[in-house]
């Protein structure tokens, strides 16, 4: 990229980012004000949509047991079942964030809200193991979008101080959408795991007027607020580069790779235990109800929304992204060892060190922070998407791996409704390889370029 191109994107950045830059001569008083209101609805919105489709996206935790019933499957079937969301959410995502950079969040909110809708009433419907499978590939497809967008609305919006604090809000609702399991699971028990379904369906219908009603593109909002200049300079920085061009940027960076698959192994304990085998896990261990369990597992989810905020203000506190996400990496393999391994802990001390292994997990969200920051700004939902496909392999692979480690380590018993029982070795055998992938990734951090630049020490 050539010197002259640098500083045109650094000007965009400015004028794009800095409220107090957007020609306030021209700019009423009233118009500045509505500028703000509508950057927090906007970002609103999308993290609504965030949090709804985290829900979707755990609920195969709380009814493993149904499902194994419903389709007469095994434990295998059943990590299929979930990580089949994965199978188009993870393909999804650089397309998305191409389609996000040139489209808008707005668009591609409503669009993506109405597949999980989609995909919701398909499942409800489901008969057969191959119908839950597409309904969850449909929930994952237009699940793909949502962090993306709350990344786009943020660096649209926003100044870049402000971006690592905002990703890491971000992280907290979808966490707080994964820890309202235990009311889907509530839901389940009251009506049936088919009509709890049908509920969250029409739910997502209200975030789908909410978008169409209430968020507004920032472009088209400064078009029709006497800004001409800024509209000019973002969009011939885009039509004179291929969004490609951006897509090659970002994969060209060796750092992206790094922390991509970093971010891989970290959300392995969140996808493989707190999302889908934490629920049996605990049942076998303490001989406790899924509804317990699944609240129980509400304890990692919020942990790690407090610990992504909380990684964020250290990290800008100490000017340090890389010492957050090593130290983050090693305090969860440690955290997790204990969850896995030690035998004699009380439910409520359990419960207690998945809230902590959840909160030292936190730090792992600079990943995106580490990437927006080596990354253009018009890119920067390019770049985002990209780690968050890296990411989310971890569901596409663990999952299902995860489930075949226990159908292999199985040891014959079933309950009266035929369902497997594993054992609490089982579920040690599989988690195993949770604990080697951390270690990995805190071998992949060790050679990752500090990102830190002293502009970005705002919250």
């Amino acid at each position: 990229m050539s010197e002259n191109m640098s500083s045109q994107i650094d000007s965009n950045e400015t004028m794009i980012h800095e409220n107090e830059s957007l020609d306030l001569t021209s700019v009423s008083p009233h118009k500045k004000v509505n500028l703000v209101t509508l950057s927090w609805i906007s970002i609103s919105i999308a993290w609504l949509f965030y949090l709804y489709e985290y829900i979707l996206r755990v609920s195969p935790a709380v009814i493993s047991n149904q499902i194994m019933t419903e389709f007469s499957v095994t434990a295998t079937a059943v990590g299929a079942i979930s990580g089949a969301y994965y199978w188009s959410y993870v393909p999804l995502q650089i397309p998305c964030g191409i389609i996000a950079d040139r489209l808008g969040a707005r668009k591609v909110i409503i669009f993506s809200c109405l597949l999980c809708i989609l995909g919701s009433f398909v499942f409800s419907l489901s008969t057969s193991y191959t119908t839950a499978i597409f309904s969850r590939i449909l929930m994952g497809a237009g699940s793909a979008c949502a962090y993306i967008c709350c990344s786009k609305v943020a660096a649209e919006w926003f100044h870049p101080h402000k971006f690592a604090t905002l990703t890491a809000i971000t992280m907290f609702m979808g966490t707080l959408g994964a820890s309202l399991n235990t009311v889907f699971a509530i839901v389940v028990k009251a009506f049936g795991w088919q009509q709890a379904f049908v509920i969250f369906a029409l739910l997502g219908l209200l975030i789908v007027v909410a978008a169409w009603t209430l968020m507004k593109e920032k472009v088209s909002l400064l078009s029709n607020n006497s800004a001409p200049t800024i509209i000019k300079n973002t969009n011939s920085s885009l039509e004179q580069n291929s969004y490609f061009d951006g897509l090659k940027i970002v994969v060209k960076n060796r750092d992206n790779w790094l922390v991509g698959l970093y971010g891989c192994v970290m959300y392995l304990p969140l996808c493989a235990f707190a999302e889908l085998w934490g629920v049996p896990f605990l049942c076998k261990k303490y001989g406790i109800t899924p509804e317990a369990a699944a609240q129980a597992c509400v304890w990692v989810f919020l942990g790690m929304g407090i610990g992504c905020i909380a990684g964020a203000a250290i990290s800008n506190t100490i000017k340090s992204r890389k010492k957050v996400l090593s130290w983050s990496i090693i305090a969860t393999f440690i955290s997790f060892c204990i969850i896995f391994h030690i035998e004699n802990l009380s439910f409520k001390v359990m419960q207690f060190v998945m809230a902590f292994a959840g909160f030292v997990s936190g730090g792992q969200i600079l990943y995106f922070t580490v990437a927006k920051e080596q990354t253009p700004l018009q890119y920067s939902a390019t770049a985002v998407s990209f780690i968050n496909a890296l990411v989310m392999c971890s569901g596409i692979i663990f999952q299902p791996l995860l489930g075949k480690i226990l159908d292999l380590s199985w040891k014959g018993l079933k309950s009266s409704d035929g369902i497997r029982i594993y054992e609490i070795t089982d579920f040690q055998n599989a988690f195993n390889v949770v604990l080697l992938a951390l270690i990995i990734g805190w071998i992949l951090i060790l050679f990752v370029k500090e990102s830190y630049q002293d502009s970005n020490n705002e919250l």
